[in-house]
């Protein structure tokens, strides 16, 4: 199988904790082929298994989108109104939750552009492989990943693969710390560009929520109702329990993710834990 990771980070996150996620990521995935999109100024590292591209150029439709929203508050997450300028949809009086009246990263659409920009770049670019894994910059790689289990992840039937969190008593966003999208099936570049559109005609301010996470499960409802395309959750449809669906996932074994609070200590907590891995890392855990 041969795979294409993929990843983000803020220019003032590298030294903090994306470099050693990239470092974890050459040194403990197989044959590891990894394109790190960035910021301005590419920081001063380079390894043969690193591709480095500047997000702005990657997908300039993107760019224009960041270009023209990004003195409008609202589609910063902010509630300043400016004339013109977009609004939150009207459905959150009936359909939101207690962060509907507040300030919040669920409506920064400027924010979350970037990494949808290197989702599509690389979708449309990287089309000699047969997945295109997306891996945040906020993991850490703690023990060597078989390429068995990279395989058994990423099927060959499947349009994508990632975290869920829905069932049947939640109704909730998938968390995208790891998301596989499968190369060589017939949906996927339609995929990409259905997403894409939503930044390029604005309508993705008619959805209820503008951050990443929510425009791609929305994506992946519209395609399992209306194309039939079948999903790999290795999340809550596979039976994770937690709210930290990530590291009690398979990942877990040999992922961790700093989510949150957890960035400033580099490393989950033990309450997190739900799933009971039978590997060091997660016998020191505060």
């Amino acid at each position: 199988m041969k795979y294409k990771l993929i990843t983000t980070f803020k220019p003032t996150d590298w030294e903090k904790y994306s470099k050693k996620m990239v470092e974890s990521v050459i040194s403990r995935w197989p044959n590891a082929d990894l394109t790190v999109y960035y910021e301005k100024q590419k920081p001063n590292f380079t390894h043969k298994k690193i591709t480095w591209v500047n997000i702005d150029k990657a997908n300039p439709n993107l760019h224009n989108f960041r270009e023209k929203y990004k003195h409008d508050p609202v589609a910063l997450g902010k509630l300043d109104e400016i004339p013109g300028g977009v609004r939150r949809s009207p459905r959150l009086k009936t359909e939101g939750g207690l962060d509907a009246k507040k300030e919040s990263y669920l409506w920064n659409a400027v924010k979350f552009s970037y990494k949808v920009s290197c989702v599509t770049h690389a979708v449309k670019t990287y089309t000699e492989y047969d997945y295109v894994i997306w891996l945040d910059d906020d993991t850490y790689t703690f023990r060597d990943i078989p390429m068995e289990f990279i395989e058994k992840i990423c099927p060959n039937e499947t349009l994508l693969t990632y975290l869920g969190r829905e069932d049947k008593n939640k109704n909730l966003y998938p968390e995208c710390g790891l998301v596989g999208y499968n190369m060589k099936h017939n949906l996927v570049q339609n995929f990409v560009a259905d997403w894409e559109s939503l930044y390029n005609t604005g309508n993705i301010f008619d959805l209820l929520e503008w951050h990443d996470s929510y425009v791609f499960w929305h994506m992946t409802k519209e395609y399992r109702q209306k194309h039939n395309a079948t999903v790999n959750d290795i999340g809550y449809a596979s039976g994770v329990v937690g709210h930290h669906v990530f590291i009690n996932s398979v990942l877990g074994a040999y992922i961790d993710h700093f989510k949150g609070t957890r960035k400033s200590q580099g490393k989950s907590m033990a309450s997190d834990i739900k799933t009971k891995f039978p590997v060091d890392y997660w016998d020191n855990v505060d």
